[in-house]
């Protein structure tokens, strides 16, 4: 069985990244990839130590220090949680190549566990980019035992798994008796916003379940155990409570227990997810491969062929295009949005007015590079700009044949992909003038942040030109085994990174002169981005990419 189960998960994720494997560059990638990923993380820990260690000596002044590694884990279920609902319900259900599995000779199972092996590498990735940094900074702070690190990649391995598996539960359950095989597309598109409403729901209902002497008391009560605190923060969701117990205990026998509730966890989430697999997943993926169909009104109609501008008809176009389809929806608007809303409710209902000063205690020069680095890392990798001429697909010659000016389609198509990331960036926005930034700091993040993405555009559409994906049959293939936008952000991130790291480092303190810096060197970057995009980019250039 277990041979069966492994050949089946082979071939899968062979089929996942075979495209990717076509290229002959692609092992470059790869390497390249390898290699900067740890730099990253370095610079990662080199950005967010100094956050974390002052809250670590916060917490211990009060002997809760282990309320950081909870929180940290809450953070980390959560976003894996939302993660989950998009993955699952795009390979389980929503994948064209579902039907060509089943007729095999397969338990649904065997089949269920190897259409996880992708969603779950996806789960590892967003899991070592948060917790590994997270470890080691924690680790070397706190001077923790080498066992520490032993239970933390012990933590990795398992704890992943578990908020995958209660997500794919629940979603078993559900495509087994609701019917939403007519409204196939409005059920990508629910399911995913769904999935970012639910983790908020969740953080809603706890916080407003109690109001702020109910809470008081709850707080003293709790004061008055060991790790009590921790054990309040983490009690909407147990395993996050194990795992911070078994590091804060690392160098104790009381890890032990902590680590073997936790892995009862994994086992009890595991085998219910086989059980429920083998008896409701084949079930619920009959009937999807149907769909729905629409009659246009005359109303509709007269709107759908009123005369616009060439450009705004595009635009236009390609708004919908994104609207419309479920897969580009949630990767281009919806999983961007994630976290800044979730940082809002944390805001707004857990910390309140405690971090509406940060803005102001914390130092100019300081707070204008974290915040560069946090517009880096959302803006760098933009998925409506890397998909900008792939989206087409087999539609793409008809653009040749359009009555538009070229200039208009690219211009079009690059406006399309520099507007879409400003949602989660203007919600960011908010959250800085919320927690008091300084308005002369606001505005110059604002700034260079609106460049930058000119920037971030410009090169995430260059990488679809060079390397289009356009013979596709389902939309997620569009975002499977595309490493280069991955690495090209790794590389945007590494550069800035390094400024960053100098300027902090230094004796500069002239906030205005460190802006001036960045500026120069975003402008610098831009022109010449804009300089090579209409150079290389031509009609020639589209009607050629097929050779």
């Amino acid at each position: 069985m277990m041979r069966n189960t492994w050949t089946v998960t082979k071939i899968m994720l062979k089929m996942q990244y075979s495209s990717a494997g076509k290229q002959g560059n692609t092992w470059i990638y790869g390497v390249l990839t390898v290699i900067l990923i740890p730099f990253f993380l370095i610079i990662m820990m080199q950005v967010f130590r100094g956050i974390i260690e002052n809250a670590y000596l916060m917490l211990a002044e009060v002997n809760q220090e282990s309320i950081l590694l909870g929180i940290v884990l809450l953070f980390i279920t959560a976003i894996l949680f939302f993660f989950s609902f998009i993955t699952i319900l795009s390979a389980f259900y929503f994948s064209d190549d579902i039907t060509a599995y089943i007729p095999l000779p397969l338990h649904p199972y065997q089949l269920l566990i190897g259409k996880a092996a992708n969603p779950l590498i996806y789960n590892y990735l967003i899991s070592a980019v948060i917790f590994i940094p997270f470890l080691f900074i924690y680790g070397s702070i706190s001077n923790a035992p080498i066992l520490f690190y032993v239970y933390g990649f012990i933590l990795f391995i398992f704890f992943p798994i578990i908020p995958f598996t209660i997500v794919a539960i629940i979603l078993m359950f559900l495509m087994r008796y609701v019917n939403i095989a007519k409204n196939k597309d409005r059920s990508k598109i629910f399911m995913g916003v769904g999935s970012l409403l639910f983790v908020i729901l969740v953080n809603v209902l706890v916080r407003l379940n109690l109001d702020d002497a109910a809470l008081m008391n709850a707080f003293t009560a709790y004061m008055q155990e060991q790790e009590g605190i921790l054990k309040m923060i983490t009690m909407i969701f147990p395993p996050a409570y194990f795992g911070a117990l078994s590091l804060h205990f690392a160098d104790s026998w009381q890890a032990l227990p902590a680590l073997v509730a936790l892995l009862a966890i994994f086992t009890i989430t595991a085998l219910l997810f086989i059980l429920a697999g083998q008896r409701f997943y084949l079930k619920g993926v009959r009937g999807m491969s149907s769909g729905s169909k629409g009659n246009l009104s005359e109303r509709a109609s007269h709107k759908l062929t009123k005369q616009h501008s060439i450009l705004k008809a595009y635009i236009r176009k390609e708004i919908k295009m994104i609207i419309r389809t479920p897969a580009f929806l949630m990767q281009c608007v919806v999983q961007p949005l994630f976290f800044p809303v979730f940082i809002t409710v944390i805001l707004f209902l857990d910390l309140g007015e405690g971090l509406s000063s940060l803005g102001s205690v914390t130092p100019e020069k300081n707070l204008f590079l974290i915040l560069f680095m946090i517009s880096i890392v959302m803006l760098s990798i933009n998925a409506t700009a890397f998909t900008a001429i792939s989206r087409d697909g087999a539609g793409r010659k008809l653009n040749l044949f359009l009555p538009i000016p070229f200039h208009r389609l690219i211009f079009a198509k690059l406006l399309v992909a520099y507007l879409i990331p400003l949602l989660p960036f203007i919600l960011i926005t908010f959250i800085g003038i919320y927690v008091n930034i300084p308005i002369h700091i606001l505005i110059g993040w604002i700034g260079i942040s609106l460049l930058y993405n000119w920037l971030a555009v410009m090169i995430n559409f260059l990488i679809d030109v060079f390397s289009p994906k356009l013979h596709w049959t389902d939309e997620q293939e569009l975002f499977k085994g595309r490493f280069t936008p991955l690495f090209i952000s790794l590389v945007q991130t590494a550069f800035f990174g390094i400024i960053t790291l100098v300027l902090w480092n230094t004796n500069m303190e002239n906030v205005y002169l460190i802006m001036l810096i960045l500026v120069i060197a975003v402008a610098g970057l831009t022109d010449i981005a804009k300089t090579y995009l209409k150079k290389k980019v031509t009609l020639e250039t589209l009607q050629n990419l097929d050779s």
